[in-house]
C-alpha cells in the first residue's frame, strides 16, 4: 500500500548515509565501529588494525555479493549499521565485476562509469530500504585548485559525484595537537557536507564513550527531522495565510494585515506579499511605497482641457488610515 505524505506533513528520516574520510591511522574504522550495532563489509582487509573492531564480513569480490545477495540481506537483519570499508575498494570490486559481465565497457569509459554509478546507487538504496544506516569509509586525496590543495575523499574519479550525492553527511577526520577531530563543514582546505550544522568536534576516548558514533547518528537524524518538521509547519502556515488573503475584500482587511506580515520570516513574507499584491489588483487597490499602505483608485468622469484640445482623465485616491508599520516591501 502506498502512503502519500502531504506537503504540510514532515518527512521522517529513519536512516542516514555518512561518508567519513581521513589520513591512514586517523582512526576512521575505530570511530565508525562505535555506531549502533555495526557490521563492517571489509573490502580493504584492514579492519584487523582497528582497536574497537565489531563484527566483520570480509569481501573477496563483488561477484561474492551479487551471487549471494539474498543471504547477505538476511545477514544484515540483526544489524542497524552497515559499514563499507573502504568505498574506493568497493568500487574497484564492483567495476571489475561489471567488466566481467560486459567486457565491451572496458573500451567505453563513459558507459562504464554510468553503469558503475547505477550499480552503486542500487546497492546503497537496497541497504536504505532495509532500514540500515550506511557508513562509507574513504582514504584522503589532495587535489590542486588554484593555489590551494584541497583534501577530498579518495574515490574513483567517475563515481566521486554519485557517492557524495548519496551521502547526507561527509566528515573529514584528522589529528591536530595530538587530538582526533572530525569536521563535517566544508572549508577552503577540505570537502564536507553538514546537514545538521555541527561544529567541528573532538573525538573522545572510546573506552569512556563506546557509543560515540551511535549518539552522533541520532543527533544527525534529529537535526534533519527538525528541519523537515519546520518545513512542514511553514507550508501549513503559507496555506493558511494564502486562504486568509484570498478572503480579504476591503482596504481595512489588507492594510491592517500588513504589520503582521512585516513580522514574518522572509521566505513566508515574500510568498504572502506576492499573494496580497495579486488580491489587491483584483480589488483595484494599489500600494504606495512612500506611505506603505494600499489605496483604492477611483476614476472620475473625463474633463475637457481647452488649451490642449485633448481629453484627460484624472484620478483621486482614497485610503483607510492605520498606524504605519515598520517594514519595507520592494
Amino acid at each position: 500500500m502506498f502512503k502519500i505524505v502531504k506537503s504540510d506533513e514532515p518527512l521522517i528520516v529513519e536512516t542516514v548515509n555518512i561518508l567519513i574520510y581521513g589520513e591512514p591511522g586517523s582512526g576512521k574504522t575505530s570511530l565508525v565501529n562505535t555506531a549502533e550495532s555495526p557490521l563492517t563489509l571489509d573490502f580493504d582487509k584492514g579492519v584487523h588494525r582497528s582497536d574497537f573492531r565489531k563484527d566483520v564480513l570480509v569481501i573477496e569480490s563483488w561477484k561474492q555479493i551479487n551471487d549471494n545477495i539474498g543471504e547477505l540481506i538476511k545477514t544484515f537483519g540483526s544489524y542497524n549499521t552497515v559499514i563499507l570499508d573502504t568505498i574506493d575498494t568497493l568500487l574497484d570490486y564492483m567495476g571489475a565485476w561489471i567488466i566481467d559481465q560486459e567486457p565491451k565497457l572496458a573500451r567505453n569509459k563513459l558507459q562504464f562509469y554510468g553503469k558503475l554509478k547505477d550499480e552503486f546507487s542500487l546497492f546503497v538504496g537496497k541497504l536504505k530500504t532495509l532500514g540500515k544506516d550506511v557508513v562509507m569509509i574513504a582514504h584522503v586525496r589532495e587535489k590542486e585548485e588554484g593555489d590551494l590543495r584541497i583534501k577530498r575523499p579518495a574515490i574513483t574519479g567517475g563515481s566521486y559525484d554519485r557517492v557524495l550525492q548519496t551521502a547526507d553527511f561527509v566528515g573529514y577526520l584528522f589529528i591536530k595537537d595530538n587530538k582526533r577531530t572530525i569536521d563535517f563543514n566544508p572549508t577552503d582546505y577540505w570537502i564536507g557536507k553538514n546537514s545538521a550544522k555541527f561544529s567541528a568536534m573532538t573525538i573522545p576516548d572510546f573506552n569512556n564513550n563506546p557509543d560515540f558514533f551511535a549518539g552522533l547518528v541520532k543527533d544527525m537524524k534529529s537535526a534533519i527531522n527538525g528541519q523537515t518538521q519546520s518545513q512542514a509547519d511553514t507550508i501549513k502556515l503559507i496555506k493558511e495565510l494564502s486562504s486568509k488573503v484570498q478572503g480579504m475584500s476591503s482596504l481595512t482587511d489588507i492594510n491592517t494585515f500588513l504589520p503582521e506580515l512585516a513580522s514574518m520570516k522572509n521566505g513566508v513574507k515574500k510568498q504572502i506579499w506576492d499573494k496580497i499584491q495579486l488580491r489587491a489588483k483584483e480589488l483595484n487597490f494599489e500600494f504606495n511605497k512612500d506611505e506603505k499602505k494600499f489605496y483604492q483608485i477611483q476614476t472620475e468622469a473625463p474633463t475637457v482641457v481647452e488649451k490642449a484640445k485633448t481629453i484627460k482623465s484624472t484620478s483621486k485616491k482614497e485610503s483607510i488610515e492605520i498606524e504605519e508599520p515598520d517594514f519595507n516591501f520592494g
